[in-house]
């Protein structure tokens, strides 16, 4: 089995010179030796140089992958450091909302079944196709998470007092993903509880949730997000259409599976002031990139956001 050697940073440096990186004297080399030490070549180059690559590698034809001309080392870390960035702005604006549903579905769902019953077969919306295989893995999958959190003061508390842990409790320890898949297996009376909370349908709360499932998940585990496209797009919506974004083989070409549908499913479950507050942040960052760019220009990194031109007036226009 042939093992790539590793690379000193020395060779790693060389490396990227010969691809065209900028390092015309000591201080853009002893800076970008710095970079690779603190980031990684792995994390840094081969995570954010799509945007600045002049001439893509050609294995068959023993060609070599070429930067654009002037790209430095630094530029990359800009939008490795816009992308951290990112990660942070949406964490800061998902977790409330996964903090409002957890609440919503305890209050509905306790009041309803109790606070012993909540997890019986019986309690959830068996119609829908899969359900029962669906219902199943989503019990199983909770009790797995009580048993794994068996330890946790409050959680061993209820199971040595009483036996059982109610949701109110449970839901410290309930990932986010768990929780969008027991809001989707509720009865429809007990979603659209939920839903009329936030004015929407119950069918559209089930796609907003796992969309920004996707995007918590990727932003919790430091992975790119910029760049991001998911499997299941987002759900259409009216944002959709009264923001004027083109239709391209039936689905809408901005807003379905990249971090512009998180704007999207953001602005149906937070606040108007809280929203204004998101998109004023995010100008901010995306501002402090454009006066970082020089080899690209930040309309190439908004269009890899899936952001349309524009993209600022989803902050006036309707969610109906």
């Amino acid at each position: 089995m042939n093992e790539k050697e590793p690379k000193t940073l020395e060779e790693q440096l060389e490396i990227l010179q010969s691809r065209g990186i900028c390092m015309d004297d000591s201080s853009e080399y002893d800076k970008a030796k710095d970079l690779l030490k603190r980031v990684g070549y792995y994390k840094l180059v081969n995570g954010y140089k799509k945007l600045f690559i002049d001439i893509p590698k050609d294995d068959k034809n023993g060609i070599e992958e070429q930067f654009k001309k002037g790209t430095s080392l630094s530029e990359l870390y800009s939008v490795y450091y816009f992308d951290k960035e990112l990660r942070e702005l949406m964490l800061k604006y998902i977790l409330p909302v996964e903090v409002h549903i957890k609440s919503l579905m305890s209050l509905v769902v306790s009041e309803k079944y109790g606070q012993d019953n909540y997890l019986r077969y019986q309690n959830f919306d068996t119609s829908r196709a899969n359900s029962n295989k669906q219902i199943t893995k989503v019990i199983s999958d909770i009790y797995n998470q009580i048993a794994y959190r068996e330890s946790d003061p409050c959680i061993n508390h209820y199971l040595t007092e009483y036996g059982f842990v109610p949701l109110w409790v449970l839901n410290n320890v309930l990932t986010f993903g768990t929780l969008s898949n027991l809001y989707r297996i509720l009865k429809q009376s007990d979603r659209q509880a939920i839903s009329r909370q936030f004015g929407i349908t119950d069918e559209l709360l089930i796609g907003l949730l796992r969309y920004l499932t996707d995007v918590r998940n990727i932003s919790a585990h430091g992975n790119r997000l910029y760049c991001m496209r998911t499997k299941k797009p987002l759900p259409n919506t009216p944002i959709h259409s009264n923001l004027g974004i083109s239709l391209s083989l039936d689905e809408y070409e901005y807003g379905k599976r990249d971090l512009y549908a998180a704007l999207i499913a953001l602005k149906y479950l937070i606040s108007k002031n809280e929203f204004n507050k998101l998109i004023d942040e995010l100008k901010i960052i995306v501002n402090e990139l454009k006066n970082h760019l020089h080899t690209i220009c930040i309309a190439d990194v908004l269009e890899e956001m899936g952001f349309p031109k524009g993209w600022k007036g989803i902050r006036r226009v309707n969610r109906c």
